[in-house]
């Protein structure tokens, strides 16, 4: 060991199930991360950074994903690796967000085979994206605090150990297609919650418009009006007051407007 790496203490896991294991990701480690880089010890001492100085056991992966990279705390630097997995694999993760097991029997061989990779490498790359890490000793002292855990998901009151196991969940709960749920997942910040609040209302809103043009078409073929003129009379009484019910709008467009007057050609 040269006298730089001295400089370094090692992060050693206390747990013998996680002996050789990558801290960054939970893969088997074969290497050493260094936080800060070797290169720029002396830089960070100089400067008087904030720095561990630690040797992390990693695995190979995560040492190439974090090539350039002169964060001097292994937080932050798992913070990097964790989000480049994720956008290296997104597509895989994707897919195993959206997908389980059992509707890969409806599909043909081809698909089956890729749907089924895809899960795999997904789930896996979904793990890796948000390991926590193990507990670990410095120099024979155990570190406390340091390591994170994974706070359970929360939705409508139900929690859930993981996202998946939440997405399956709502999917059924609420018969929202789970590739719809993570499409929504992204636009609403990952709050599954609003993703559900929003998709009522856009399920609210299409039967209302369904139910506007019913009856709107009724009330202009009974009294001879032109389709377009009902539902556009309607939609602006609807504006102006919101307490209206589309029936009450149609009975006072009646009143006001074609009671009195000629049928309208369509």
């Amino acid at each position: 060991m040269s006298l730089l790496e001295q400089r370094y203490r090692q992060l050693r896991a206390i747990d013998a199930n996680d002996f050789h294991t990558c801290f960054y990701c939970g893969c088997i480690a074969t290497e050493f991360d260094f936080a800060p880089p070797k290169a720029h010890w002396q830089s960070f001492q100089y400067r008087q950074l904030s720095a561990d100085n630690l040797q992390v056991p990693s695995c190979m992966e995560c040492i190439k994903l974090l090539k350039g990279c002169t964060m001097g705390l292994v937080q932050q630097r798992r913070e990097l690796v964790h989000t480049k997995i994720a956008s290296k694999y997104k597509k895989a993760i994707g897919v195993f967000l959206r997908w389980n097991e059992d509707e890969l029997e409806e599909l043909d061989f081809s698909l089956h085979h890729s749907i089924a990779a895809g899960l795999k490498l997904g789930e896996e790359s979904h793990r890796r994206s948000n390991y926590v890490g193990f507990s670990y000793e410095i120099d024979g002292a155990k570190a406390t605090g340091l390591v994170p855990t994974a706070a359970p998901l929360k939705v409508f009151g139900e929690q859930y150990a993981s996202v998946k196991d939440a997405l399956v969940a709502v999917s059924k709960s609420y018969r929202i297609n789970q590739a719809k749920l993570v499409e929504g997942m992204a636009k609403h910040d990952n709050n599954l919650e609003a993703v559900v609040m929003a998709w009522q209302q856009q399920q609210q809103h299409a039967m209302f418009q369904r139910e506007l043009r019913k009856q709107c078409a009724a009330f202009a073929k009974q009294h001879k009006q032109s389709h377009r003129f009902v539902v556009n009379e309607i939609e602006r009484y609807l504006d102006k007051d919101a307490e209206l019910s589309i029936a009450d709008a149609l009975d006072k467009l009646y009143q006001e407007r074609v009671k009195h007057y000629q049928p309208l050609v369509k």
